[in-house]
């Protein structure tokens, strides 16, 4: 059990042993000077056309690995924009609801970290050495046979093919790292959309209580506004009686 779960994160590049640097095998270097000088210009110029590939297949792999760097950084700068909005809508909702949508935004962040993480671990120059044919080879052997020149040539790309392979077999090991954590972190941002979408339509949010801290309490409130009728019909009456006094005073003068 403790093996697969390791494996598992293996996977994704947590617990992950440190690596050792790749093996030289001890054949490479006894590869012997042929008889025809044809036969190692032959082999030279396959071995030439293999390390041109293993190039090719280096290229390949920091072209992928910067391009998943910057996918990441985008969508990881977009969900950042989304916390805000997340925040504000979720307010009103339910505590247990607002655990979950926390937990599966902070795994998504986690997810995206991991993923530039591991992606990042093929520019550490000082793990990657890659081997190529010395040039000291042109002065060593001035002033030997072409073909004793050409099976030098041969061993040091015999080496640097081995040398090579194995260390773009460990960047592509990093990259796949990465694009399992990568994708992880895409279902992830889907689940939280859909969770949050979801608890938008279909969840009431809690209304807000207002509390009024020391409340006015009015006593005799119901006697209160028979005293101000009492007085208001009183007000009436008595303009309505000063009325025609004052006409018959106009009239008189």
């Amino acid at each position: 059990m403790k093996k697969k779960l390791l494996k598992k994160l293996n996977a994704i590049g947590l617990f992950e042993k440190k690596r050792a640097s790749p093996d030289v095998p001890a054949g490479i270097n006894a590869y012997p000077d042929p008889q025809e000088e044809e036969k190692s210009e032959a082999h030279m110029h396959y071995l030439k056309s293999l390390f041109a590939e293993e190039n090719d297949r280096l290229n390949l792999l920091e072209s992928k690995t910067s391009q998943l760097i910057g996918q990441t950084g985008l969508i990881f700068s977009l969900l950042s924009l989304f916390v805000p909005l997340l925040v504000d809508k979720v307010e009103g909702l339910a505590l247990y609801i607002k655990i979950v949508l926390l937990f599966v935004l902070l795994l998504s962040f986690g997810f995206y970290l991991l993923t530039i993480k591991n992606a990042l671990r093929n520019y550490n120059v000082k793990n990657f050495q890659y081997s190529s044919p010395a040039p000291k080879n042109v002065q060593d052997f001035n002033n030997k046979t072409l073909n004793a020149f050409y099976s030098e040539v041969v061993r040091d790309l015999l080496l640097g093919l081995h040398v090579n392979n194995e260390l773009n077999n460990q960047k592509a090991i990093n990259l796949i790292q990465s694009y399992t954590t990568f994708r992880i972190a895409n279902w992830t941002t889907g689940v939280l959309v859909v969770a949050f979408c979801t608890s938008l339509l279909f969840i009431r949010p809690n209304k807000p209580t207002i509390t009024i801290e020391k409340p006015i309490k009015i006593e005799h409130f119901d006697t209160l506004i028979q005293k101000l009728d009492t007085i208001g019909k009183r007000l009436k009456t008595s303009s309505f009686k000063e009325k025609p006094t004052n006409v018959h005073r106009k009239l008189n003068q």
